[in-house]
């Protein structure tokens, strides 16, 4: 007859203790698409939660979107760490350049490749901020009114100055 063993006597590691090394394990081989993403920041759910006049839909837009499914039969639906934390970042450092005024409402979608696109689209004039999925190109802002339209590196001050002209618009 084979030995007991009292399982109390057995060390069994707890979820918090086994996630980081099942992350790791999985992104050494390849990981899979189908596992669940790293878990958003407290302080970027802070944010979603603060209830900031149309800053908070905005990021909240982009926590549902990383928690979402990572693709549909149309494509991408997931945008990639890199896309996610930079838009964040854009967003909230423009909101503190645009203090008092509120970021305007905005909508939120993804690329093909897992970018993020936040557009500001009014009757006569547009903003669009374009993060790539990857660090290796260069976030821009697209913007437009009337006939006339350019693009620009994204930067929180110039995020800030073009998205007045659209909470000051029709």
């Amino acid at each position: 007859m084979p030995p007991v063993i009292d399982e109390r006597s057995v060390y069994q590691p707890n979820k918090a203790e086994l996630q980081p090394e099942w992350a790791c394990a999985l992104r050494a081989h390849g990981g899979d698409p189908r596992i669940t993403p790293d878990p958003v920041s407290p302080e970027r759910l802070r944010i979603a939660d603060a209830e900031i006049s149309y800053l908070s839909p905005i990021i909240r837009q982009l926590v549902e979107l990383w928690n979402g499914p990572e693709s549909d039969e149309y494509g991408v639906l997931r945008p990639t760490q890199d896309a996610f934390e930079k838009a964040i970042s854009i967003l909230v450092d423009a909101a503190i350049d645009a203090a008092p005024r509120q970021i305007p409402r905005g909508c939120v979608s993804t690329d093909s490749e897992g970018g993020v696109r936040i557009e500001w689209v009014r009757e006569t004039s547009s903003v669009h901020l374009v993060v790539p999925a990857t660090n290796s190109s260069e976030s821009y802002v697209y913007h437009e009114v009337d006939n006339s339209y350019a693009t620009e590196d994204a930067t929180p001050k110039g995020l800030s100055n073009w998205l007045k002209l659209i909470a000051d618009g029709p």
